[in-house]
């Protein structure tokens, strides 16, 4: 076995609710720790399943292209077809990114706090994960210390935009900047899984991977569109990094259900629009109640906020009792805290100011 497999520590996912709601004896629990959508997704993705189901031949094989969802995305994105990398969710191809490009004894380049997934497929395949700490003020990335950052053993660099935890967002000049900046032998992945809830309306680098071969731009259905349960992500990029990711992506890798769910998802802008409308209105709403009790807070972009609240695993079993799951394992202080329904917002808020004597 590898010794950077032997030194991993699993995944801890969430406590399915009624376990946790057995476990406090709550009446509801308020799931606010995965980022998931507490809108779902449209009500057209319930009956593409049904008819997918009514012609589901089970000993077939599926399309291992996935061609139909992949036009749909194509249409979506305004990219060719072939420049887009199918996966289930965004991790499986965060993983084979990682297999592709890094090398043993090289290393990738990440803000630190952001996505952890980033570092674990860094330590599968043996790298080095440098981090560099956003702007602790207002969290955003300090692009001149993450060039900085960059060495000749550099292969990779990543970025969440928003940022995931903070949820901070940085504009697409800056990146591009960036960009024009590093090396092109250096892969620069722009994880891109919240843009959706961005209110910029140049919110994305995916018109840029045309221009540059060494960016990658990722995408997934769970956060905006709902599908969190069916697994369904992409990545632009051209080539070379196409054809490698497709060599290495194994096949049939998307049933039937997945394509029909996330085709049906990706059509329907309408629905898409309105949950994004909500979630700006949520969002506005919790950021306003922090600004009033003087709540330290990172400016979101996301479905989330990332706040201070001094003691965070303290603060998150307190929330916890109460009925609402938050995430609080990723700093000793700060939580990240999903946006909920607006009943469930409140309640929180009430349940936070409560704890935090405000």
């Amino acid at each position: 076995m590898k010794d950077s497999v032997r030194k991993l520590e699993a995944y801890q996912a969430e406590t399915p609710i009624e376990a946790v709601k057995d476990r406090y004896h709550l009446d509801h629990l308020a799931r606010l720790s995965a980022n998931e959508s507490v809108a779902g997704p449209s009500p057209k993705v319930k009956a593409a399943l049904r008819t997918a189901l009514e012609d589901l031949d089970l000993n077939y094989y599926p399309d291992g292209q996935a061609t139909v969802l992949r036009q749909a995305l194509a249409d979506l994105n305004q990219v060719p077809a072939d420049n887009l990398v199918l996966g289930v969710g965004a991790d499986e191809l965060i993983q084979l990114l990682t297999r592709v490009v890094l090398t043993p004894g090289s290393n990738m380049v990440v803000p630190d706090p952001t996505f952890g997934e980033y570092g674990i497929h860094g330590d599968i395949e043996q790298v080095t994960t440098k981090k560099v700490p956003v702007n602790p003020d207002n969290g955003h990335i300090d692009f001149k210390a993450l060039r900085d950052a960059v060495d000749d053993q550099t292969e990779m660099v990543w970025l969440a935009n928003p940022n995931n935890p903070t949820g901070v967002f940085e504009p697409v000049a800056k990146i591009q900047a960036f960009l024009e900046d590093l090396p092109d032998d250096v892969v620069l992945v722009v994880d891109e899984a919240y843009f959706d809830f961005v209110k910029d309306a140049n919110k994305t680098v995916a018109p840029l991977v045309a221009r540059y071969p060494n960016l990658v731009v990722l995408r997934t259905l769970s956060k905006a569109y709902g599908l969190a349960n069916v697994r369904v992500g992409y990545g632009i990029m051209q080539d070379p990094l196409y054809t490698a990711m497709q060599a290495v992506r194994l096949p049939y890798n998307l049933s039937n259900l997945q394509m029909a769910a996330g085709t049906a998802a990706v059509q329907d802008q309408d629905y898409l629009k309105q949950v994004v409308s909500d979630v700006w209105t949520e969002r506005d709403k919790f950021q306003n109640f922090l600004t009033d009790n003087q709540i330290p807070f990172y400016d979101s972009q996301a479905n989330f906020v990332w706040l201070d609240v001094g003691d965070a695993p303290k603060v998150g079993q307190q929330l916890l009792e109460r009925g609402y799951q938050i995430k609080s394992s990723s700093s000793p202080s700060w939580v990240r805290i999903a946006l909920g329904t607006p009943a469930e917002n409140a309640g929180l808020q009430a349940a936070l100011k409560e704890i935090l004597g405000k």
